[in-house]
């Protein structure tokens, strides 16, 4: 049975609204939602919900999720407040939205209409819904814009996270915020300005920190580019900056990416909140030649880990980089964190760790498909079990189908409907799930990814070591890797048996 669902979403402008009124916004849509579906006689499945901008359908991982179940045919109504929490994006994000409701035969019901994307009209109406609220979405910008601007103008903070030794609070009396200082935090901004001021570079101010138990905010060191951002704020001297990164859009290959290059036409004014340090000892701390010469990449550089984005470490989550030296020695593979319990390796064992776990899946996947060709010619799932479950499942359904005579018998009230009925739609789900176990089609369909893959992983396995440009090698590794987690807890030579580097290779 196809699934009724409901698709929240909590914008900037309801942020802002909810500061003013203390409303809840998604807990109000859902009430509302929940009215209409209770006079449709319906019992929601799940709900999606997020709160992000609607710009694009990139930035939101629900609607992804939503769309995808409506291209699988799983979806037979979305509910939604109003057709603008679907898609506020560009011409190709609504074409995206309304093909994909329009082809998963997918209605969607509002609190003053219920749209069917195969029939003309509605379509029509409802294209025309998406394109008013992209003009909408854009107006709404454009004052939000210009009252940041008019904010920062006038000294106010606008920014969503405080800078390290601040917090925020409300102007009384007017809008906006201004910054206030955080006494602990704006005794470790004091420390990292001295010693700058001393000479000192970003690196040993991130290992002092660490040494005397000083964590930042969202981490549990410091690292050199965390002081580095601290020093070079001109917050900590009473300004205000803004504008100094802004957001860039380019296609490259078909494909929107977003960049914050650096601008020397930003915005610096006197802010309303008080200094930490004076604008002399700020100026010295960023004439120290240790904080003013940050390590920067060349545009046009070519890339030179043939691991680069795959590796994660297995201690903090972050990405593994190459680390190359100068007097010659072995390339290593390391974690960027300072101080981090994971232990590096030489570059050329990692990748040769990769190649084995890879011909071990391509001898996995071989064994699958020639033991799966063995089992068709023989009992390929067990019967009984598959027309049990296909008979309990008629039953619930007969049982759900009652539930409705019962109501419009007016023998159910609304409350007794709904109750029943997601009790019996939930066992109709889980019934399902338990069919699929002994489904042919569900196995053919795992066996034909499986079949897909091998050429691929013979080609990364035959190839790769032959390979000599290290971005035609990553290429290679990317086309079937999606993540490869690393550990190695011990360091140092003479412990062969004991690093072994442990990797899991996720396709």
């Amino acid at each position: 049975m196809r699934k009724r669902v409901a698709y929240l979403r909590k914008s900037r402008a309801d942020l802002e609204l909810e500061s003013v009124t203390g409303e809840n916004t998604l807990k109000r849509h859902r009430e509302i939602i929940n009215k209409v579906a209770e006079k449709n006689h319906v019992v929601l499945d799940c709900y999606y919900q997020e709160v992000v901008s609607g710009e694009t359908i990139e930035a939101r991982p629900e609607i992804q999720k939503l769309l995808k179940e409506i291209e699988n045919n799983n979806i037979e109504e979305v509910y939604v407040v109003d057709v603008d929490r679907l898609a506020r994006g560009d011409t190709e994000d609504q074409g995206r939205i309304s093909k994909t409701f329009k082809f998963g035969n997918t209605k969607i019901v509002t609190p003053t209409k219920t749209y069917d994307p195969n029939n003309e009209f509605d379509e029509e109406y409802f294209e025309f819904g998406l394109f008013m609220s992209r003009r909408e979405y854009k107006t709404i910008n454009r004052r939000l814009n210009r009252g940041r601007l008019a904010s920062v103008n006038e000294g106010k903070f606008v920014g969503s996270v405080c800078p390290y030794g601040y917090t925020k609070e409300k102007l009384k009396g007017q809008k906006g915020f201004r910054l206030i200082i955080n006494s602990e935090e704006a005794k470790i901004v004091k420390i990292i300005f001295k010693l700058a001021i001393d000479g000192i570079g970003a690196s040993n101010i991130a290992n002092h920190l660490n040494s005397i138990g000083s964590k930042p905010r969202k981490s549990e060191v410091w690292v050199s580019a965390s002081i580095r951002s601290i020093i070079q704020n001109p917050v900590y001297y009473g300004m205000i900056k803004w504008n100094h990164r802004k957001t860039e859009k380019k296609m490259v290959n078909g494909v929107i990416y977003k960049t914050r290059p650096k601008h020397d036409d930003y915005i610096l004014v006197k802010g309303l909140h008080e200094a930490i340090i004076d604008e002399e000892d700020w100026k010295m701390a960023n004439e120290n030649s240790k904080i003013k010469t940050g390590k920067s990449v060349k545009k046009d550089l070519k890339i030179q880990n043939p691991l680069a984005g795959l590796v994660e470490c297995g201690v903090c989550g972050r990405i593994m980089q190459r680390r190359p030296y100068h007097s010659g020695h072995i390339d290593g593979l390391i974690c960027p964190l300072p101080h981090c319990k994971n232990c590096s390796s030489h570059l050329y064992l990692v990748e040769n760790a990769i190649l084995d776990g890879l011909k071990e899946y391509l001898e996995e996947y071989k064994d699958l498909i020639t033991t799966y060709k063995k089992k068709q010619n023989t009992e390929e799932f067990d019967i009984n079990n598959k027309e049990l479950i296909e008979k309990e499942m008629e039953k619930t359904q007969a049982q759900l189908n009652k539930a409705y005579d019962l109501l419009e018998q007016g023998i159910y009230d609304n409350n007794t409907f709904l109750n029943r009925s997601k009790q019996l739609k939930e066992k109709i789900e889980q019934l399902k799930i338990e069919f699929q176990k002994y489904s042919v089609e569900s196995k053919n369909k795992k066996m034909e990814k499986i079949k897909n893959v091998i050429p691929i992983l013979e080609n990364v396995v035959a190839n790769y070591s032959k390979e000599t440009d290290i971005e035609i090698k990553n290429q290679l590794l990317k086309e079937v890797i999606s993540k490869i987690i690393y550990l190695k807890t011990v360091r140092g030579k003479g412990h062969e048996k004991e690093f072994n580097i442990k990797i899991e290779i996720k396709l």
